[in-house]
């Protein structure tokens, strides 16, 4: 069987962390079949592991089942409608894994695709705005849902968004295979001895992600100033739990002060709102934008924040509250879309409109020592139910039911 996975997204966002595990743990457990791995121009250097030995895949790597095909294809660009197509089809594939929504329009062979959300329904975002844009964007991928044989949905959640705005859609075809959690989680002692401009940073709230609007970034600034504002917001553990925070909590209350909320990302040039709410803040020399991080300054920052924060409008699935917890940290999520469902137990939640009610499940995160032992515990137990290497090993069957029904 040859097996084509487009990876044109690696090293951008989600989308391409999980096609770098893909290819990865897929030919860990696959020797037999050959695959073909499309990137972007240029992109050949394009995997943060190379099957564990810490070098870049490129063109002339020696893996014996893996062929790299560069294309000039940019993402969501009208030149994968064709250049892509073309490359493709020249490779004669047995199926062919489309990693995002954009399978070009044309494409007649055997194909999966995999949905991980509906963002752009609900929140369009200012780069595609347009009417022209959206148009195009639900033509792909209404395409793209009624040719695919068979689509991959990483929640349950984005399932039944599916099939609510595409009522065509046979449930059958639809199978939920959940992500994992990042590699180098596994493995922290690599990063021990990284030195971090970071490191002196403590104590932090901590965010990670694209700056979005679904991520609600300007609802997570404003509920960090009222923890900041209003003492009041921790009263109640103040009395009840006073003990405690000496034996477990990683913040003394008189250390509120000095509480900074670090957001970790990528400056997006098409929301300006998010620098300008920092810069505008009273409290605006406590809250650091990062920009783009190492793995390994990730891994620290992750690894010594007093809780994590995640207060999206949306998601389909939610890697970084995973990651969070996989580092022994509370987790405090917004209660919307699939996060209940990935989350478990694991998480404190709270209505992602509701910013005072986002302070005071911080300040309980933060303060209350008993609970943070209960999420922290908890946290380490529901990422055992996330590996990338079953996520494969589904995606495998997958691929197998497909060219056997041909």
């Amino acid at each position: 069987m040859k097996v084509g996975i487009d990876a044109r997204m690696l090293g951008y966002s989600g989308i391409g962390r999980y096609t770098e595990n893909l290819i990865r743990e897929i030919l860990q457990i696959d020797k037999k079949n050959q695959y073909v791995a499309f990137t972007q121009k240029g992109r050949g250097r394009f995997m943060n592991y190379d099957l564990g030995f810490k070098k870049f895949i490129n063109p002339k790597s020696k893996i014996s089942n893996l062929k790299i095909v560069e294309v000039d294809a940019p993402i969501y660009s009208f030149k994968e409608q064709y250049n892509f197509l073309k490359t493709v089809v020249k490779e004669k594939l047995d199926v062919m894994h489309f990693t995002h929504f954009n399978r070009p329009i044309f494409y007649n062979r055997p194909s999966i695709i995999t949905i991980h959300d509906l963002t752009p329904i609900y929140f369009p975002g200012k780069k595609r705005s347009s009417f022209v844009e959206q148009f195009a964007y639900r033509l792909v991928l209404k395409s793209a849902l009624k040719k695919a044989n068979r689509i991959i949905a990483v929640s349950n959640f984005t399932k039944k968004d599916i099939l609510k705005n595409f009522s065509f859609l046979d449930e059958g075809k639809i199978a939920v295979i959940y992500e994992g959690i990042a590699r180098f989680a596994e493995d922290p002692k690599q990063f021990v001895n990284h030195k971090s401009k970071f490191l002196n940073l403590k104590p932090y709230l901590l965010y990670v992600g694209v700056w979005r609007e679904h991520k609600n970034l300007l609802g997570l600034i404003r509920a960090y100033e009222k923890l900041k504002q209003n003492s009041n917001s921790i009263q109640y553990w103040r009395k009840c739990r006073e003990n405690e925070f000496k034996k477990i909590a990683s913040l003394k209350l008189e250390d509120l002060k000095n509480l900074k909320l670090v957001i970790v990302g990528k400056p997006d040039p098409y929301y300006p709102e998010v620098p300008e709410a920092a810069e505008k803040s009273p409290f605006k020399k406590d809250i650091i934008l990062t920009g783009y991080v190492s793995d390994e300054e990730l891994f620290l920052l992750y690894q010594n924040a007093a809780a994590f924060v995640f207060p999206s409008f949306y998601e389909g699935f939610g890697l970084p509250p995973l990651e969070a917890m996989s580092y022994g940290v509370p987790v405090v999520s917004s209660n919307a879309a699939s996060l209940p469902e990935i989350l478990g137990d694991a998480a404190l939640y709270f209505d992602s409109k509701n910013t005072e009610e986002m302070a005071d499940k911080i300040a309980q995160a933060l303060f209350d020592g008993d609970l943070r032992k209960i999420l922290v515990e908890k946290g380490k137990k529901q990422v055992l139910k996330y590996s990338w290497q079953k996520m494969a090993q589904e995606t495998l069957k997958v691929y197998n039911k497909i060219t056997k029904k041909i």
